[in-house]
């Protein structure tokens, strides 16, 4: 078996719901990191924007994470 997700898990996986069940930090890490995939397909000076905004959504996981 292989570590490599098939597209339907990731598709799972990165869904909105998911996203927001504090429960799921797995899953809102995922959709987080989930945002870098964009990056092929914009400008190059548009990719700042993107990794503030991971950036910010991963440090508000990691906050509910600590208030748990």
């Amino acid at each position: 078996m292989t570590d490599t997700p098939n597209p339907g898990a990731l598709a799972d996986r990165l869904r909105p719901d998911r996203a927001d069940d504090p429960d799921d930090v797995q899953g809102a890490v995922e959709a987080a990191l989930g945002q870098l995939e964009a990056l092929p397909d914009l400008p190059v000076t548009d990719h700042v924007h993107v990794f503030e905004g991971v950036q910010q959504r991963l440090s508000e996981i990691l906050s509910n994470v600590d208030d748990a």
